[in-house]
């Protein structure tokens, strides 16, 4: 069975120690999800799995054939319509003739509500569309471009509580087709609302939980919140 592990990494960025030692499993048909403070080495930790760091004193094992990465930050040329972004991206990222049919049968199965929607930003020009409605295009078509393993850095960032319903109701869609998915937030509850299981960064550690009551219990927290500040005021 294909799956991320990663065991005993150690990493640090401008000599900042930010792992040591972390260890952390993803396997297929689970959504994943990554929690920590700024600065704790999220969006570092997907640019190693991705081959964007050199890593020392791990072992990484990534038997994915497979794997799609959703950064932070979107920009799109302001003279193209979405139709010309999504063909640039269904060719960069997968070796298939992805059309927008195969999207929008996805799209179908997962949560049809969303299919008129998207076909509207479809035939809009990047200009037109806000950052919320670029992030959930983005998000949406990556899920459908047949990846077995999909990295998502903060995909409900700027993105409006109806489009972020939206994007995780796909996202529950995808896994159940056998797709992994990880994925990090700032919002701890959408976390642990969704994820099968979850990652907190503390420490310079990964830890997991498979639920917000063993998350709270953990850090003798009254919710989920406030047991991210307990982890992250816990932080050596």
């Amino acid at each position: 069975m294909n799956s991320l592990t990663v065991d005993k990494l150690t990493f640090s960025h401008f000599k900042h120690p930010l792992f040591e030692n972390a260890t952390l499993k993803v396997e297929p048909g689970n959504l994943v999800g990554l929690l920590g403070p700024n600065g704790s080495g999220k969006t570092t930790f997907f640019d190693i799995v991705c081959g964007l760091h050199n890593r020392k004193d791990s072992t990484m094992s990534n038997t994915f054939i497979k794997k799609l990465y959703l950064s932070q930050t979107i920009t799109t040329p302001h003279t193209l319509h979405m139709f010309d972004i999504f063909k640039i991206t269904a060719l960069l990222c997968s070796p298939d003739n992805v059309t927008q049919d195969n999207v929008l049968a996805k799209l179908e199965t997962w949560s049809p509500e969303v299919v008129e929607r998207y076909k509207k930003i479809w035939k809009r020009k990047s200009s037109t569309c806000s950052y919320g409605e670029k992030r959930w295009f983005f998000t949406l078509t990556l899920l459908a471009l047949n990846a077995d393993l999909i990295i998502l850095d903060e995909p409900t960032a700027g993105v409006d509580p109806e489009f972020r319903h939206y994007i995780w109701k796909c996202l529950h869609g995808a896994v159940k087709d056998g797709t992994a998915i990880l994925v990090s937030s700032h919002n701890t509850q959408e976390v642990v609302d969704n994820c099968d299981y979850f990652y907190m960064i503390s420490n310079r550690q990964f830890s997991k939980f498979s639920s917000g009551q063993e998350f709270t219990s953990y850090y003798e927290a009254t919710n989920v919140d406030d047991a991210f500040i307990r982890a992250a005021s816990s932080t050596d």
